[in-house]
């Protein structure tokens, strides 16, 4: 898969960040963010997530899947999203958003029994106070075997680590982890959609660090464990977090929100 992209790793970030205008122009002119809005688009990230926690790093039992479809009981009260490579069309990075659906009050999310009540009492109370039906889970990150080879990651679903950043082949300017923070447009295309006021999340480390890298940073981040691996509990305030990109990545900021175009609506 060619994406007119190379892969270069280094051992820290210099200060040459790349213009708002590259950054939002390198992603867009490689990759398109699209809501699975449809049967066909949806059996796409079932497949992909088959491919990723399946086949490639066997989270789940491929053989509960004879349809080589993952999917589970949260996916009906989720929201789905694809990362497509415009050149070749395909689907090279998908999440979903957890919601509560109809029931609020008798849904639970993923990582609500084994995670929550291993974070401090500062988000055990920001949690507690959100309205359940404005919550969403951040789950199934996932980045296609072809690009996390290309990354160099094949033992990491998400496609992360600490030292991956890119350099545009053709006139050689840095570019940006784009994979996780176009995931991180699409989980907010998503939120904007669903009325969606605070995020959760289980997230590798290497990839809370590298998303901190670049603004993006969770209100509360619990302590380190094992959950399909080692991972990192978050919770945060939705409109927080895109301020403080803003603050922090104004170009960051621009690139996830579209210039503005999708912000998240504040709690109430």
């Amino acid at each position: 898969m060619n994406t007119g992209f190379a892969l270069r790793h280094e051992t820290e970030y210099t200060n040459n960040q790349p213009t708002q205008e590259d950054v939002s122009t390198i992603f867009n002119s490689v990759f398109n963010v699209e809501l699975a809005t449809s049967p066909e688009v949806i059996n796409e990230v079932f497949e992909l997530r088959y491919k990723v926690y399946c086949i490639d790093r066997p989270f789940e039992d491929p053989d509960c899947f004879a349809d080589k479809r993952e999917h589970d009981a949260y996916d009906p009260r989720s929201a789905h999203a694809l990362i497509r490579h415009q050149m070749t069309g395909d689907s090279v990075a998908t999440v979903r958003l957890v919601m509560t659906g109809d029931n609020p009050e008798q849904a639970d999310f993923p990582m609500e029994a084994p995670c929550i009540h291993r974070m401090g009492q500062q988000a055990r109370d920001a949690f507690a106070g959100a309205r359940r039906e404005r919550i969403a889970e951040i789950s199934r990150m996932a980045v296609s075997r072809e690009f996390r080879r290309r990354l160099n990651e094949g033992e990491s679903a998400s496609g992360t680590s600490d030292f991956v950043c890119y350099s545009d082949s053709e006139n050689g300017k840095r570019a940006m982890p784009y994979i996780s923070l176009g995931l991180f447009a699409a989980i907010l295309q998503m939120s904007v959609r669903h009325g969606i006021t605070h995020w959760m999340a289980v997230m590798e480390p290497a990839q809370l660090r590298l998303l901190k890298r670049f603004g993006v940073e969770f209100d509360h981040v619990g302590p380190v464990l094992e959950y399909h691996g080692l991972r990192r509990p978050a919770f945060t305030e939705a409109a927080s977090l895109i301020d403080g990109i803003r603050r922090r990545r104004p170009d960051v900021w621009s690139l996830i929100t579209d210039a503005g175009r999708y912000l998240p609506a504040k709690p109430n």
